[in-house]
Parts: structure tokens; C-alpha cells; sequence
């Protein structure tokens, strides 16, 4: 188990995950290994994303939609 800000981070499906922390980074995705990131949702098209697309802000303060696509993650909540 993992600790984010004096809490304890637990192991999470895609669907109820707070949290993103990036085992192995991506091409093109700046972000950086073992750093844990807040993952955010964007419900604006409900039809498609019934949570909502996650995305995290990364290292260069901008919406990276890929990062689940293009890196090895583990997710927690």
C-alpha cells in the first residue's frame, strides 16, 4: 500500500480510482516515473464515459487524456 499525503492509498478498479501512479512512463507522455498524480474526470459526455474520461494534469500543467493508454499504471483510491 501506497501513502499520498499522510493517506493510505488502496488498490482500485478503473471505475472508482482517486489516484494514478506511473510504474513505467509512456512516449510522449510528460510525466514522471513512481510519481503519484490526482486523477480527474471529465463528465461532459455522459453517452461515452458513464464515470466520466479520466485524465491527469501532467508535468507541463495540461490535461493528459493518454496517460492510461500510453503508460504502465497502478490506480488507488
Amino acid at each position: 500500500m501506497s501513502s499520498y499525503n499522510n493517506r493510505m492509498l488502496s488498490p482500485a478498479s478503473e471505475e472508482e480510482a482517486e489516484y494514478v501512479e506511473i510504474a513505467c512512463g509512456g512516449y510522449g507522455c510528460r510525466v514522471t516515473e513512481g510519481q503519484i498524480y490526482k486523477l480527474e474526470r471529465n463528465c461532459n459526455n455522459p453517452h461515452i464515459f458513464e464515470y466520466g474520461e479520466a485524465y491527469i494534469v501532467d508535468d507541463d500543467n495540461k490535461d493528459n487524456y493518454a496517460v492510461l493508454l500510453l503508460c504502465k499504471t497502478n490506480l488507488y483510491k
